[in-house]
């Protein structure tokens, strides 16, 4: 998490400015993963989708028909609330967690084609940064004062309380989950828990979000490289020559990966302009280099990336300050922006998550501008 993302969601946290907690957008950047490529989610073409010419890759994406995507849920009240991370357990399950000024953050759960409130073991002024799943009996929530918490199909219960903010996080399985720090905020470092005790990776120092294939595939990045875990050590690749050039007032960096197939990995990047963000960056690892398939000057920073169980990747983005939140689907015809049922001037979108066909985005919708009153929101698509 960069310094002025974390300020801000800190300040969130508190009730200062609570609408501010939409720069958890760039902050989570740093935590965005697709989770386990497995299933219908793993359903990729053997070979991505030809890249657009050079003048329509460096232009807007161009919007796409249609409105699949739904509000599931939304939830009003003082503090202006918010859905900072999401995960999906299965084809129609999920958790999303929430915050709204300095109460406690809150748990909702997917089950049974309705969302209900659970109860959620946080304190006060925590935030939930990201979460993880490998199923409804194994979900993991990552907070902003470093607590690692697991639900294990019953009840929640904390399993390790870092003392720096916890960036992202990865649950593979019961007994293979890892931890990674938020950029630019105290190293946290890289830890992974076997089941029973928990270890910091040296290797992985300075990685902040992973995506795995299984145990010993894991695809995972941290400024401007890309890492891989062969299950005894990370191994890393630069790919800063694909990502713009830095500026006085832009540093480029890898967002999120989306790790679908050996031959097929997909990484979201940052241009990391200081105002408005992006551009966006899509990469593409063939199983031999990584090389980049397109960057769009008119968007900002991607905010995560998961798969569409179709081939293709949502790509929620969040564009100036105070952001506007708009989805981009990239297939077989290029990288296309998405209707959605809110105004991107008043959507921030913080997470998204995604299993098979169903995919699922949070945040939160501006009600007043003047104020900065917000509701959180849960935005859906397919099952």
């Amino acid at each position: 998490m960069r310094p002025a993302a974390l300020l801000r969601v800190r300040s969130a946290a508190t009730g200062v400015a609570s609408s501010a907690v939409t720069a958890a957008a760039v902050a989570a950047a740093a935590a965005v993963t697709c989770g386990l490529a497995a299933g219908p989610a793993a359903a990729a073409p053997a070979r991505p989708p030809a890249a657009r010419p050079a003048t329509a890759a460096r232009g807007a994406a161009r919007p796409s028909a249609g409105a699949p995507w739904r509000v599931e849920l939304t939830v009003t009240g003082s503090g202006s609330p918010a859905f900072t991370a999401v995960t999906a357990t299965g084809p129609a399950g999920a958790w999303a967690f929430g915050t709204a000024g300095g109460n406690a953050p809150t748990a909702y759960r997917l089950s049974g084609g309705a969302w209900s409130r659970r109860a959620f073991p946080a304190p006060r002024g925590d935030v939930v940064l990201a979460a993880s799943a490998s199923s409804g009996r194994n979900v993991w929530a990552f907070t902003l004062a470093g607590r690692a918490l697991r639900f294990n199909g019953t009840s929640w219960r904390l399993m390790r309380a870092f003392r720096r903010p916890i960036g992202s996080g990865l649950a593979i399985s019961r007994d293979d989950v890892w931890v990674f720090g938020a950029p630019g905020g105290p190293a946290l470092g890289t830890w992974h828990y076997n089941g029973h005790r928990w270890a910091r990776s040296a290797s992985g120092r300075g990685l902040h979000g992973a995506s795995a294939l299984g145990p010993r595939d894991v695809w995972a990045f941290g400024a401007t490289v890309i890492a891989h875990w062969n299950g005894r050590t990370w191994t890393r690749t630069s790919v800063a020559r694909l990502l713009p050039r830095n500026t006085l007032l832009s540093h480029s960096f890898v967002a999120g990966i989306c790790a679908l197939s050996r031959r097929n990995v997909y990484a979201v990047a940052s241009g990391g302009r200081q105002d408005e963000g992006g551009p966006l960056v899509l990469l593409h690892y063939n199983g031999a280099r990584w090389r980049r398939l397109g960057l769009v000057n008119a968007l900002g920073g991607p905010v995560a990336v998961v798969p569409d169980g179709r081939g293709g990747l949502w790509i929620p983005v969040m564009t100036g300050s105070p952001g506007s939140g708009s989805m981009v689907h990239y297939g077989r015809g290029g990288l296309r922006r998405v209707a959605l049922p809110v105004t991107p001037a008043r959507l921030a979108l913080l997470g998204a998550a995604a299993h098979g066909t169903m995919a699922l985005a949070v945040g939160d919708i501006r009600v007043n501008l003047t104020t900065g009153a917000t509701r959180a929101v849960i935005l859906g698509t397919g099952p």
